[in-house]
């Protein structure tokens, strides 16, 4: 029943638009501190946060994802 509730479409968009807010607040945070010592790091992770994230909920969401990912 958890799995059922935690994969429901409506948790799913709940979840792609919580982590789209955090790559934002990434971005914005690196836009206004580009020389600060975690910028690099920060850089390399939101590179690939999307892909990963992408490749994570394929299982649940389909083949269709990709469709949306800008490469």
């Amino acid at each position: 029943m958890a799995r059922a509730s935690c994969c429901a479409p409506g948790h799913q968009d709940s979840w792609g638009r919580y982590a789209a807010a955090q790559w934002l607040n990434t971005r914005r945070w690196l836009d206004a501190h580009p020389g600060d010592e975690p910028a690099g790091q920060l850089r390399a992770e939101l590179a690939a946060a999307p892909a990963r994230h992408a490749r994570y909920q394929r299982q649940y969401l389909g083949w269709g994802v990709f469709v949306l990912m800008d490469r």
